[in-house]
């Protein structure tokens, strides 16, 4: 029986580089955009926009947009994105724009990739500004699974659950911690609840969204390790 393993893309949270995961998964990407761009001591690490999600219009978003779909179409295809914070912010607005397939929110389209099987966002939310309405209308159908900590006091509860409200096939998963993705013993019920999310997946992609491609090449071998890295 032949093995199908699936190319993920993973995007880093605020302040944080591709640089600092190379050793551990080959398909980090990092922002463009620097945290401090007045700081070269600091210049290694990324953000994804400047603003506050609640209410800004947020600097740079179209560039750090248009810097993943160039990501995905030229070391494509990936299955999946996997995102963590800011990451994950990102991670549900390029899933939507791969299924929508035409300009939103005035970020152009000029890409064949295909729609996600699946999307990854651990301690995610959705920039609530009126402008982004787009993004999350209609609902995101791609299978998303939402991971946050109970006292993160960087991106609460809440607002991943708001995050979550605009998807169609969420899988929610909270735990008691904070602004990090749970690795170790005391958080084996994340991995189990990861895995069982992956495995449903890939038995209703075809009853979800008919249009998905197969993906039958074999690339290097998703490991639930490389989950953890995001939160590091």
């Amino acid at each position: 029986m032949s093995t199908v393993v699936h190319k993920i893309l993973m995007l880093h949270g605020h302040g944080q580089s591709a640089d600092i995961f190379k050793p551990k998964t080959r398909y980090f990407l990092s922002g463009v955009l620097p945290a401090y761009p007045d700081d070269n001591v600091t210049r290694d690490q990324k953000v994804w926009g400047y603003g506050e999600p609640d209410n800004d219009e947020i600097n740079g978003l179209e560039r750090s947009i248009q810097h993943i779909l160039d990501t995905l179409e030229q070391d494509g295809p990936f299955s999946g994105i996997v995102g963590f914070s800011s990451g994950a912010a990102m991670t549900a607005i390029v899933t939507s724009m791969l299924e929508k397939k035409h300009t939103v929110c005035g970020v152009p389209w000029e890409r064949r990739h295909s729609q996600l099987q699946f999307a990854i966002c651990l301690s995610g939310f959705k920039l609530e500004n009126k402008c982004y309405e787009a993004f999350y209308f209609p609902n995101i159908v791609t299978p998303m699974f939402h991971a946050v900590g109970e006292l993160d006091s960087t991106v609460s509860p809440a607002q991943t659950r708001s995050l979550a409200r605009h998807c169609s096939y969420p899988w929610f998963y909270e735990f008691f911690g904070g602004h990090y993705v749970p690795q170790n013993k005391d958080f084996m019920s994340f991995g189990q609840s990861l895995q069982s999310f992956l495995r449903e997946v890939f038995g209703l992609c075809e009853e979800v969204q008919e249009g998905w491609e197969d993906i039958d090449i074999v690339y290097p071998k998703l490991r639930l390790e490389d989950f953890w890295v995001a939160g590091n």
